[in-house]
Order: C-alpha cells, then structure tokens, then sequence
C-alpha cells in the first residue's frame, strides 16, 4: 500500500478547502437572488399571498408608487400699469398757467392763448389754497418768476418763451396731444418744442419805460 506523499496531502487539502468555499460563496449568491426574486417578482406575488393565508398572516398590501405632484400651472405677470404722471403738468389740457393775476406778464401770457383761442386753466398762485405750488414750480422747472406756462402736460417756460414758440408757428404743434401729433406731417413731428426758463424777467410796464438818464 502506497502512503501519498506529506507534500501532496497539504495541496490536496488546500484545493478541497478552495472549492468549499467558492461552493459557499456560489451558494450565497444564488441564495440571495432567489430571495430578491421572491420578494420582488409580481408573478409570484399570489404565491406568497397563499402561502401568508396558511400561515396565518395578512397578506403584504402592494406597495404604492410614489405620487408626484403636478408641476403648478406658470401663470404669466400681469402687465404692469402704466406709469402715473409725474409733475404739475396735464397733457389732457391744451394749456396751464401758474400765475398771479397782479402779475403783467401773466396777463400777456393769457393773452396770447386768448388770441388763439386756445383753452387753457389758469392758477392764481396768489389765492391761498394755490400757495403750496410755488417750491413745487421752482423745483421742478428751475424758474423763480411768474408765470410758469405748460403746454400739453409739457413745461416751456415763461411768457417769453410762449412769445418765441408762437413767433416760430410751433404753437399748434405744442398744442396737439399725443395721438394729434402721432397723425401729423413728417416735418411738424419732427419740431422740438424746448424749455425755456426764466430767470431774470423784466415787467413789461419796466421795460417799456426809457432808462433813467445819468445824474
């Protein structure tokens, strides 16, 4: 009788500890499929509902899929309003003049409009309720005298510089409204009326008087 050689038992026994445990390592694997199969495949699902019910237990409810809210509807911005008119001009009203009626320039200004036959508002800055608009008109037009004249919501100035725009013929065209002018010839669209403060007016009754001869 042959007796294996030491050498040959200890590699002979080292293979068969080899297989033993891929034997085990394979057998965990196909262990833990068939139980993912079990759990998770639907065709067994009435297997395991019987098997429950003889055993005693309720059957596992299916487990719901997660609902996902409907994305909320965008709803676009509501347009903005238009902006409100900044100032002490009305462009709804062909002409305004703040003024006082104690001034004469004031008076001349009206009487230009007059002659043209143009509707205008007058405010009397010398009544006392109209007071509040003089920081205001200085202010805003960078003029200390009377009268402020604006014409269409626009300030233009003075009497002076109604006097010019009506020696130039631009005062229809000062006059008209925004759809007025947006029908009007190319060459009256194209005038620009602009301001011209009064800084230093003179009274017409001062300047109609002849200087002072020297002493």
């Amino acid at each position: 009788m042959n007796t294996p050689k030491p050498g040959l038992a200890a590699q002979l026994g080292s293979r068969l500890r080899t297989a033993l445990d891929r034997a085990d390592e394979l057998g965990g694997d196909l262990r833990d499929y068939l139980q993912h199969r079990w759990a998770s495949d639907p065709r067994l699902a009435p297997v395991r509902a019987r098997l429950d019910r003889l055993r005693g237990r309720e059957p596992a409810a299916p487990t719901a899929a997660p609902v996902t809210a409907a994305p909320a509807p965008v709803t676009a911005p509501a347009p903005a309003a238009p902006p409100a008119p900044v100032g002490l001009g009305n462009p709804a009203i062909p002409a305004q003049i703040y003024g006082k009626n104690s001034c004469p320039w004031t008076g001349r200004a009206m009487t230009v409009l007059e002659k043209h036959k143009v509707d205008y508002d007058f405010i009397d800055l010398e009544q006392q309720e109209n007071e509040k608009f003089l920081p205001l008109l200085a202010t805003e037009t960078h003029q200390t005298t009377v009268p402020y004249v604006y014409l269409r919501g626009a300030f233009v100035g003075g009497y002076n510089a109604l006097a010019e725009i009506e020696r130039l013929g631009q005062l229809e065209v000062a006059l008209m409204s925004p759809a007025e002018r947006a029908q009007a010839p190319a060459h009256l669209r194209a005038i620009e009326i602009v301001a011209r403060p009064d800084s230093d007016e003179v009274a017409p009754a001062e300047a109609s008087e002849p200087p002072a001869a020297p002493e």
